[in-house]
C-alpha cells in the first residue's frame, strides 16, 4: 500500500475528491479557480522541498533557483511566436533542470549543515542577480510568454491551457502524480536507504552504501520537480521574472513545509493551503496583515510541534 498511515488514507482521498469539484462550484469565478491552481502549483514546489528537507535532511534556502529555472528555460528554449507541445517541452525542461541540479549537487553536497544552507543560498542569489541585471532576459521586468503550449498527444488534445478549468485539472493531476511518486520512492528500497542516510549516515556508510550518490540522486529529483512547478506557474501567468528565484520564495516554501508537517510529504499540501488561506484572509482584513499573519504562524508552530499533519495523525492514528 502506497499510503502507510491511516491519516494519509483518510486525508488524501478527501482532499482530491473535494479538489475535483472545486471548478464546478467556482465556474462563474475564474479568479478563484486561478487562485486555487496557483496554490496547487505551490504545493508541488513545497512538496519537492519537503522531500529534501524532511526526508533527506538537506536543508536548503536555494530551492527557488530551480523554480525560476523552470520558467526561464521554457522562455529561452521555445520560439517566441510559435505554439509548442507542452509534453515535449516538459521533458526538455525536466532533463535540463536535472542536469543543472546534478552539476550544482556535486558541488553543494560536499558541504553539510549551515555551510550547505549558505552555499545553496549563494548560488540561488547569483542566478537571481544574473537574470535581474540581464537585459537579454528582461531584467527585473522579466519576460512574457506570448504563445500558450498545446497539449496534443498523437493528434488528440484534451486540454486547452488557456482555459482556467483545464489548467486547474492539469495542476491537480500533476500534484497527485508528484505525491504518488514520492510515496512510491520512499516505500522502495532506495527510499529506505535514503531514510537511513538521514538517521545514521555513519552506519549506512559502514554497510557499504555511497551516501553521496544517494543524496545527489535525491537532490536531482527534488530540484527537477521544483523546476516543473516553476514551469507550470510561468505558464499560468504567461511571464517569468527574477522574483521566481528569490531566497524569500525558498524561505516561504520552508515555512509552508514546517507548517504542514516536515517530512510527511502530504503535509506540504496542508501547509501550503493553510498558509495561502491565512494570507488571503488577513490581506483582506487589515492593512497590517503581516503582523497578524506572522503571529498566526508563530502560534501554530508553537502549538502544532509536528505541523498540521502531525496533529491529525495524533488524532486519527489512535
Amino acid at each position: 500500500m502506497i499510503f502507510e498511515k491511516r491519516t494519509e488514507r483518510i486525508i488524501v482521498p478527501i482532499f482530491f475528491m473535494v479538489a475535483l469539484f472545486v471548478p464546478l462550484f467556482l465556474d462563474a469565478n475564474s479568479f478563484f479557480v486561478g487562485k486555487v491552481s496557483t496554490i496547487i502549483i505551490m504545493s508541488i514546489f513545497v512538496m519537492s522541498l519537503d522531500f529534501l528537507v524532511g526526508r533527506v535532511g538537506l536543508i536548503t534556502l536555494g530551492h527557488a533557483l530551480f523554480y525560476g529555472l523552470g520558467g526561464y528555460l521554457f522562455v529561452i528554449l521555445s520560439p517566441e511566436y510559435e505554439v509548442v507541445n507542452f509534453w515535449v517541452y516538459t521533458f526538455y525542461i525536466c532533463i535540463i533542470s536535472a542536469l543543472i541540479a546534478l552539476v550544482i549537487g556535486v558541488v553543494v553536497l560536499r558541504t553539510t549543515g549551515i555551510y550547505f544552507i549558505m552555499i545553496t543560498l549563494a548560488i540561488s542569489q547569483m542566478a537571481f542577480y544574473y537574470f535581474f541585471d540581464s537585459l537579454k532576459y528582461g531584467g527585473d521586468d522579466g519576460l512574457f510568454i506570448y504563445m500558450t503550449p498545446e497539449t496534443s498527444i498523437f493528434g488528440l488534445s484534451f486540454l486547452n491551457l488557456d482555459d482556467p478549468q483545464h489548467f486547474y485539472y492539469l495542476a491537480l493531476f500533476s500534484l497527485f502524480n508528484t505525491l504518488v511518486f514520492f510515496k512510491v520512492v520512499l516505500r522502495s528500497r532506495f527510499g529506505r536507504i535514503v531514510e537511513a542516510t538521514k538517521q545514521n549516515p555513519d552506519r549506512t556508510e559502514a554497510l557499504g552504501y555511497n551516501i553521496f550518490a544517494f543524496r545527489l540522486t535525491c537532490y536531482v529529483i527534488g530540484s527537477t520537480l521544483g523546476a516543473y512547478a516553476g514551469f507550470l506557474f510561468a505558464l499560468q501567468y504567461s511571464f517569468v521574472n527574477p522574483t521566481f528565484l528569490s531566497w524569500e520564495l525558498s524561505g516561504t516554501a520552508l515555512v509552508m513545509s514546517i507548517l504542514g508537517g516536515l517530512g510527511t510529504i502530504y503535509g506540504a499540501i496542508l501547509g501550503t493551503f493553510t498558509y495561502e488561506g491565512l494570507q488571503y484572509f488577513f490581506e483582506h482584513l487589515t492593512k497590517e496583515w503581516l503582523l497578524f499573519m506572522g503571529t498566526a504562524i508563530i502560534m501554530m508552530v508553537i502549538l502544532l510541534r509536528k505541523g498540521i499533519a502531525g496533529y491529525l495523525e495524533k488524532l486519527l492514528e489512535k
